[in-house]
């Protein structure tokens, strides 16, 4: 039942996303835009498309892998994901990932799950990055 819930999840989160549009994260945060503009953002990650779909997988698997199997990569880590999709003001002062309108809270709204991610995990980077 709960691999059935994942597959509904996953086509609702596809529906979503092929129904926005492209810009709809035009502010992808300070770092992950600079890397689409150069072209760059490849690198990190290949195929979008997959990572739209399988993205509640990806994080759970990671999930396990860090918690159960003690594998702590930057591949694996959600602080890579909070350094790159991060937004400043314009004061220059982080904007958390999790708040209204940001990266991670946008998709989250229009499929209506919860973000509890960063009630352990820090929703803003260093600020010595």
């Amino acid at each position: 039942m709960n691999r059935w819930l994942m597959v509904l999840f996953s086509l609702m989160t596809t529906t979503v996303f092929a129904h926005t549009d492209s810009d709809s994260h035009a502010n992808l945060g300070d770092r992950a835009t600079e890397l689409k503009e150069a072209g760059e953002s490849k690198n990190i990650h290949p195929d979008l498309t997959e990572i739209r779909i399988m993205h509640p997988d990806f994080m759970m698997h990671k999930r396990d892998k860090t918690l159960r199997q003690g594998v702590r990569t930057k591949r694996n880590s959600l602080k890579a994901c909070v350094n790159c999709h991060s937004s400043t003001d314009k004061n220059d002062e982080y904007i958390p990932i999790n708040q209204q309108g940001q990266f991670c809270s946008t998709c989250h709204q229009k499929v209506g799950t919860s973000l509890d991610c960063f009630s352990c995990h820090r929703s803003t980077p260093k600020e010595d990055l």
